[in-house]
């Protein structure tokens, strides 16, 4: 729902071909015969984020830092070309009928820093972190169980590189933008080859509840636990653009950031 009012590029399809059972290809044909090459993933809305270490807690004042790491799992929603989506898989709370999927794992690291005493609104930047994009042609991502997420064929890699974001506890609301770059493309696939270029990242967090959003109890096999203060997991809606440019264009960069996660959920666990 909030990733329509941020009006993000990627649109609705995949695939190609009404003829084709799976996906052979993450590219696919308009009905004049030209070809869409694949250009983006909006992935679903049932994302999880998990947070750990952030300690921005108590009666900070301006300037106080903290570095924490945000690990992010969902399963795509809907991929950007002008075609229909050809029996991609979208786990529940999706249809959950088709006979492939997509999936994405990422983990970054970022600083938060208080922008004021109190700590009630914050800035976040990216210091570094890496993606991956699997397709599983036998569907089987669990968020609930937080499993599936990485057990496909690795189709897409690359790293997080700048970002910059805020968060305000009294709203709870906040926003920015995050870019990267393909540093692998499975042509088989993927075409064009991406390798090399940059893409821009949104990252929302709307707080929806159950059964919109489900808690994933696992990230990679590891048990993310009740939430505490400092380790807390967090509903996440992201999107991907791959703009196939060798150099980042600022006016590309006005997306909301995958580091809003990690301060929403810390700002939120902060204020219980």
């Amino acid at each position: 729902m909030k990733k329509k009012l941020i009006n993000l590029v990627i649109a609705a399809a995949l695939t190609g071909g009404a003829t084709i059972g799976h996906a052979a290809s993450y590219n696919t044909f308009s009905p004049d015969g030209v070809l869409q090459n694949f250009s983006g993933i909006d992935w679903h809305s049932n994302g999880g984020g998990w947070i750990q270490g952030f300690d921005l807690t108590g009666a900070n004042v301006a300037g106080d830092t903290d570095v924490f790491t945000l690990t992010y799992q969902a399963f795509a929603g809907v991929f950007s070309t002008t075609s229909p989506v050809n029996e991609l898989h979208v786990a529940s709370p999706g249809s959950a009928s088709g006979s492939y999927e997509a999936t994405i794992f990422s983990t970054i690291t970022q600083t938060a820093t208080c922008v004021n005493d109190g700590c009630s609104s914050i800035n976040i930047t990216l210091n570094s972190g890496t993606w991956d994009v699997f397709h599983d042609d036998s569907p089987n991502a669990n968020q609930a169980a937080g499993t599936g997420f990485l057990d496909g064929v690795n189709i897409l890699s690359g790293t997080w590189d700048t970002g910059n974001s805020s968060f305000s506890a009294t709203s709870g609301v906040g926003g920015g933008f995050l870019t990267g770059t393909v540093t692998d493309t499975n042509n088989t696939f993927i075409n064009p080859d991406l390798l090399g270029t940059t893409l821009q990242a949104s990252l929302i967090f709307p707080g929806q509840s159950s059964p919109t959003y489900t808690r994933p109890a696992a990230f990679n096999g590891v048990a993310t636990g009740p939430n505490t203060a400092s380790s807390f997991v967090i509903q996440t809606d992201t999107s991907q653009d791959f703009t196939q440019q060798q150099v980042p264009e600022p006016s590309m960069m006005a997306l909301v950031g995958i580091g809003l996660l990690g301060f929403g959920l810390a700002s939120r666990r902060r204020r219980t």
